[in-house]
C-alpha cells in the first residue's frame, strides 16, 4: 500500500467515475487526522491555461490543478485508488498560492 502524503497525485474512486486528485493537506495532519483527506482536483487536459486559480503540470499527469476545487476524501478511497507520482516542488508552491488566492488567506 502507498503511503499518501502531500504533494501526491491519485487516481481515487468516486461515485460514478474515478478523479485524478492532488493531495494538499500537511503530511502531519494526514497522519494524526485521518478523518479526511484535503485534495484538489485535477483536469487531464492537453492545453492548459495557467492563470491565478490553475496551475497546468505535466508531470505525474498533464493536466491543470484547479485549486478552487478542493474536496476532502476518505481514506479508504486512497486503498482502493492508484498512486500515480509525484508533482515537483516549483508545481506544489504554486498551488500553494493558488490556493490561497482561492480561499483569500
Amino acid at each position: 500500500m502507498s503511503v499518501v502524503q502531500r504533494g501526491s497525485v491519485w487516481r481515487v474512486p468516486t461515485v460514478g467515475r474515478d478523479r485524478t486528485v492532488l493531495v494538499i493537506q500537511h503530511n502531519a495532519v494526514i497522519q494524526h487526522h485521518p478523518g479526511g483527506i484535503t485534495c484538489v482536483l485535477i483536469q487531464e487536459v492537453e492545453n492548459a491555461l495557467d492563470t491565478l486559480l490553475t496551475v497546468p503540470i505535466d508531470l505525474p499527469v498533464r493536466g491543470v490543478v484547479m485549486a478552487s476545487d478542493i474536496h476532502q476524501f476518505r481514506p479508504v478511497r486512497f486503498d482502493e485508488g492508484k498512486l500515480l507520482g509525484y508533482v515537483s516542488a516549483e508545481d506544489m508552491e504554486r498551488v500553494a498560492h493558488a490556493v490561497r488566492a482561492a480561499l483569500d488567506l
